[in-house]
């Protein structure tokens, strides 16, 4: 399947409209608890190797993605990397080269380790330990949410 992965600035006024236009044909996710483009590409990358082998946990994709990215199983955990009503932050992941109405493409994506709140957000909301950032570092943090991504993919 053909996707591509932008970062930008999206404005939804309804929510529930947004997603019945878009729902299945574009993810977005909040650029807070989004690492680096690289850790949207592997949830992406895993997701669609998931639902090629029928082994997927969502009934559809852009969901799919959200649970790889947040490498969760729980739903209402991985849809606080979602959008909401207002103007949201977001790295989309485009199927099929769809367009979407009010987004803006732009960087947004702030590095972790340059960044105290950031960092903490993501150490919460991927339950990373002090004494895993103490040995791993925060500029190593993309690769102890890939390594949390490929363990869900296993365990799931």
């Amino acid at each position: 399947m053909k996707y591509e992965v932008k970062q930008g600035i999206l404005k939804v006024e309804n929510l529930q409209e947004f997603l019945f236009k878009y729902g299945d044909k574009v993810v977005f996710l909040n650029a807070d608890y989004i690492v680096d483009e690289n850790h949207v590409y592997f949830a992406v990358k895993k997701a669609l190797k998931a639902w090629e082998k029928d082994r997927k946990v969502a009934k559809s994709l852009p969901l799919e993605v959200m649970l790889y990215a947040a490498a969760t199983r729980q739903i209402r955990d991985a849809i606080k990397l979602g959008v909401k009503e207002g103007i949201n932050k977001v790295v989309g992941v485009f199927f099929n080269n769809v367009k979407v109405d009010d987004f803006e493409e732009k960087k947004v994506l702030v590095e972790v380790s340059k960044n105290k709140e950031k960092l903490k957000r993501i150490v919460d909301f991927f339950d990373i330990s002090e004494d895993e950032l103490k040995v791993v570092g925060a500029e190593k943090i993309p690769l102890l949410i890939r390594e949390r991504i490929v363990l869900f993919d296993i365990e799931k």
